[in-house]
């Protein structure tokens, strides 16, 4: 799914990407990999090659307020937990400068009769429809790849811990 809308009052272009999939792994397992933001570069490259947490958040568990650094050493992105319900829901938010505003993604886990379906949901707003456009592109690229990445270190994670 891909949407764009527009707010006249400040001008500001809103634009939203579903990535939807389907994992044979349980959704605490899919859980588990996507809230632990210092593994990240385990299973994400070559998209993700450095990550590491810059806070645990108030609790020390990576939840609600953790703070990780992913990307590249040289230029992380930081995301800030915004969402943390193990077994269901994880939610982030950009707190890194960019060019696009108010990144929110959220990757929901519900269970299915032989899996997990996965909802990988992000949207940002721009003031800039061209800025909009692009970045949505990249959105899509990003999650549509960290997606397909995850269905295949959960699906690895389920097979060992059954071994």
């Amino acid at each position: 799914m891909e949407h764009c809308s527009v707010n006249l009052v400040n001008m500001t272009h809103h634009y939203e990407v579903l990535v939807t999939r389907h994992a044979r792994a349980t959704p605490s397992t899919l859980f588990d990999v996507v809230a632990d933001g210092s593994r990240w570069s385990e299973w994400a490259r070559p998209l993700i090659n450095y990550s590491a947490w810059e806070t645990r958040g108030p609790a020390d568990d990576g939840g609600v307020g953790a703070i990780r650094a992913v990307g590249t050493p040289r230029f992380p992105a930081r995301e800030q937990t915004t969402i943390h319900e193990p077994g269901r829901r994880h939610g982030y938010t950009i707190i890194s400068k960019t060019p696009v505003r108010n990144y929110q993604a959220q990757v929901s886990f519900t269970p299915e009769q032989d899996g997990t379906r996965i909802d990988w949901h992000g949207t940002i707003e721009s003031r800039w429809r061209v800025t909009g456009l692009g970045y949505r592109a990249v959105v899509k690229h990003v999650l549509t790849t960290l997606s397909a990445k995850l269905v295949i270190e959960g699906e690895r994670r389920d097979t060992m811990s059954r071994a």
